[in-house]
């Protein structure tokens, strides 16, 4: 099941589900106004079927099926989406973000004339962003700008290196502690994709005081442009990466080669933190919730960072899409003020 949040003539988002292929979307399916059992919210929905099961759960796939069916024109609970607003899939209850990838870490520290410090291996580190600032698919994101002072005087600047960053993002469905690895998939809702836009100038010097990222970090998140349930996904294995700024493609590969035979991946080295480990992780030290939506850190060759002296940072005007074959494309783009 495809999963997204629409809204029609300015009106509040409501859960729908899509028909076609996960890069020709046919139609999207209001749930709830076919059957008001089903819930219109993403979160209640995941609430309410947060293994895939149970009674509305059951009432979603009768209600695609009947959907399926369709051949003449479509019901009033059935939109093209040429005719709807995409929203943001979910408003996710926390939002983190992983830094999972070794090939990620790797050219990123070589661009710095650093290494991938030891700590890498020991955790999947963490950090917790802002899950009250994320838009949607076709949204556009305001140019970053930030404060600083010399002295007390502040002194308003307008970042010179805006990077995206291509991650998968995984929807948790059910919540718990102490949950082991061999028993995650049970807690994976579905899967989106996250770009987690940075703004490396700001990020490069809040993470000197010691307190982490952040501030380079909360200026956008974009989730889109759906969620794809587990069932439906399955593994990540060999599904196409792209990433394109401006119709000109930065990244064209497969999951596999980008992470698991990476040449900055030595024979013998952890390729990855996995979503099981994470879970682990995190679950024996606090409580994790359905809702929640964690970032896999980014996808190898995924950002502008890794390129070091030839990155190409982000302009105002600047057109950035994220494909991930079997999910869609998130596009979304710099606001020109």
């Amino acid at each position: 099941m495809r999963l997204v949040r629409f809204s029609t003539a300015g009106g509040p988002p409501r859960l729908g589900a899509v028909l076609g292929r996960w890069d020709h979307w046919e139609k999207i399916v209001d749930l709830s106004a076919v059957d008001s059992a089903i819930p219109a919210d993403t979160l209640a929905f995941i609430d309410a079927c947060p293994g895939l099961t149970g009674d509305v759960w059951e009432r979603a796939l009768r209600v695609l099926a009947e959907a399926e069916k369709i051949e003449s024109d479509a019901p009033l609970w059935a939109f093209r989406p040429g005719d709807v607003r995409i929203h943001s899939p979910i408003a996710p209850r926390l939002l983190r973000d992983f830094l999972a990838f070794r090939a990620h870490v790797a050219r990123t520290r070589a661009a710095a004339w650093a290494q991938i410090p030891p700590e890498w291996d020991a955790l999947p580190a963490y950090y917790n962003g802002n899950p009250l600032n994320v838009v949607g698919t076709k949204e556009a994101i305001p140019p970053m700008r930030f404060e600083t002072f010399e002295g007390r005087t502040p002194r308003l600047v307008p970042s010179a290196k805006m990077d995206y960053e291509a991650e998968i993002g995984f929807v948790l469905g059910q919540g718990g502690r102490d949950i082991d690895a061999a028993k995650a998939n049970a807690h994976l809702f579905g899967v989106t994709i996250f770009n987690d836009f940075s703004a490396r100038d700001l990020q490069a010097t809040a993470s000197r005081t010691g307190m982490g990222p952040a501030p380079g970090k909360d200026w956008a998140n974009a989730l889109g442009p759906c969620i794809v349930t587990r069932d439906e996904f399955g593994e990540l294995r060999d599904q196409a990466i792209v990433v394109r700024v401006n119709n000109e493609e930065r990244l064209r590969d497969r999951y596999r080669t980008l992470v698991h035979e990476n040449p900055w991946v030595r024979e013998g080295q952890r390729a990855l933190w996995s979503f099981p480990e994470m879970l682990e992780f995190l679950s024996r030290f606090q409580p994790i919730h359905a809702g929640e939506v964690w970032g896999s850190g980014t996808i190898p060759g995924g950002c502008e960072l890794e390129r070091g002296d030839r990155a190409r940072y982000l302009k105002p005007g600047d057109r950035i899409e994220i494909e991930i074959e079997g999910i869609g494309v998130l596009e979304n783009s710099i606001a020109t003020a």
